[in-house]
C-alpha cells in the first residue's frame, strides 16, 4: 500500500513537472514573440503633429496584399506643399525612412513646430518658402525591419502569419499608391529617398537595389549595418551577423554597374557627436567600398552640431543642403527648368516652382492603384 502511494505520488510529481515545463515554454514563446506589438508594427494611426502647415499633412493607410490580415494595414504621412492645392503641376517626391522602433511619426518628434522655417525641418523649409516645393512621404517601414524582405528562416518570412516584407511594401504598395493618388513625377527623375539610422540603411539599400527608380539618396547617421545590433531589441529574430545576401556590401557590389549607368546620386552623413558608429553603424566601410568601385558619392563623416543620435539634429544642420542635393539631381536628370536653392539665411534663398519641359522624359507606366485612404 505504501509502495502504491509512493508510485502515485511520484507520478503526480512527474505530471506537475511536465506541466510546469510546458507552462514555462508557453510563456517564453509568448514573451519572446516578435514583433511585440503586431497591430501597430506597420501603422501608428492618426496622431497629432506639432505645428500648423501652409501646405497639407495627411495620414494615409493602405491594405497590403503582400502582408497578411489582420496586420496588413500600412500607415504613412504625406506632406503636400502650399502650391499643391491651387495648381495642376506635378511634383517630385522625397521618401523618408525612420530608424529602429520608429514609425511614420518618428520624424516629427524632434521639432516643437515642424512647419516653421527656423526649425530646420524639411516641411518647415518648404512650407515657409525657403526651399523648392516637393511632396514628402514619411513611411512606416516596420519598427525593426531594417527595410528588408525576411526569409522563412527568421519565423517572419512570406510563409509566416506575420511576414516582414518592408522592401516589397515600399516598392510595390506605398510608391504605387502615392503615384496613383497624388500629382507626382512618377519616375526616377522626380523621386528621391533618404533616411535616418536604420532608415539610412534602408535608403541606401532600396536606392542601390532599384537605381532606375530613384534619382538620389541620402543616409543620415550611418547604419550601413552588416549585423543587427542589440539596440534593435534582444527578441529580434535577426540579431547578430547578417547572412551575406542581406549585407549592404553585397547589395552594393551586385548593383554597382546599374548604380553607375543610372547615375544615382549618393550622399552619406555621420554626426561628430553621434555614437551610432559604435553600434555597427557609420558609413566608413561603405565609403571605402564605393571608392573602390569608382561610384561617385558625397560623404560627410563628422557633421558639426550633432551631439546625439537624433534625426532632427541632422536636418537642422544639413537638411537644406540635402534638399538642394535632391533638387540638383531632379533638374539634371529630367531636363527640368532649374529651380535653384541658394543656401544661407531665409532671405538668401531663391525658389521657383519646378516646371517640366515639353521634351521631358515620359513617365513610366503607373502600376494598378493600391486600395487605401488619406485623412
Amino acid at each position: 500500500m505504501i509502495r502504491f502511494l509512493n508510485l502515485r505520488l511520484l507520478g503526480l510529481i512527474t505530471l506537475l513537472g511536465l506541466f510546469t515545463v510546458l507552462l514555462s515554454s508557453s510563456f517564453q514563446v509568448e514573451a519572446g514573440g516578435f514583433p511585440p506589438n503586431p497591430t501597430t508594427y506597420w501603422n501608428a494611426g492618426n496622431l497629432t503633429v506639432p505645428g500648423t502647415s501652409q501646405g497639407n499633412l495627411e495620414h494615409c493607410t493602405l491594405e497590403s496584399n503582400n502582408l497578411k490580415t489582420p496586420n496588413n494595414v500600412v500607415g504613412f504621412n504625406v506632406y503636400t506643399p502650399p502650391g499643391y492645392s491651387s495648381g495642376s503641376q506635378s511634383y517630385p517626391v522625397i521618401y523618408l525612412l525612420h530608424g529602429v522602433s520608429g514609425n511614420e511619426y518618428n520624424y516629427f518628434n524632434g521639432f516643437s513646430n515642424v512647419f516653421s522655417g527656423s526649425s530646420g525641418s524639411l516641411p518647415g523649409l518648404i512650407d515657409s518658402g525657403m526651399a523648392n516645393e516637393a511632396i514628402l512621404v514619411f513611411v512606416n517601414g516596420g519598427r525593426g525591419s531594417f527595410y528588408d524582405d525576411w526569409d522563412d528562416s527568421t519565423g517572419n518570412g512570406p510563409s509566416s502569419d506575420f511576414p516582414i516584407l518592408a522592401e516589397t511594401v515600399i516598392m510595390q504598395d506605398v510608391i504605387p499608391f502615392i503615384d496613383a493618388n497624388f500629382r507626382t513625377i512618377a519616375n526616377r527623375n522626380g523621386r528621391a529617398i533618404e533616411g535616418f539610422s536604420m532608415g539610412a540603411r534602408g535608403a541606401m539599400k532600396l536606392a542601390f537595389s532599384y537605381p532606375d527608380q530613384f534619382c538620389s539618396t541620402i543616409g543620415y547617421a550611418g547604419a550601413a549595418f552588416e549585423s543587427i545590433p542589440n539596440s534593435a531589441g534582444t527578441d529580434h529574430p535577426r540579431l547578430g551577423d547578417l547572412p551575406t545576401e542581406y549585407k549592404i556590401s553585397t547589395t552594393t557590389a551586385n548593383n554597382a554597374a546599374a548604380i553607375l549607368s543610372n547615375g544615382l546620386q549618393i550622399r552619406m552623413v555621420d554626426g561628430v557627436g553621434d555614437g551610432a558608429a559604435g553600434q555597427g553603424g557609420g558609413f566608413a566601410d561603405l565609403n571605402v567600398q564605393l571608392s573602390n568601385l569608382s561610384i561617385p558619392y558625397e560623404y560627410e563623416p563628422s557633421l558639426a552640431g550633432v551631439t546625439a543620435h537624433e534625426w532632427a539634429q541632422y536636418h537642422q544642420q544639413n537638411g537644406a543642403y540635402g534638399l538642394n542635393f535632391h533638387f540638383a539631381c531632379f533638374s539634371a536628370a529630367s531636363n527640368f527648368i532649374p529651380s535653384p536653392i541658394i543656401l544661407g539665411t531665409g532671405d538668401q534663398f531663391t525658389y521657383l516652382p519646378l516646371v517640366e519641359k515639353p521634351d521631358a522624359p515620359t513617365p513610366t507606366p503607373t502600376p494598378p492603384p493600391v486600395s487605401g485612404v488619406c485623412e
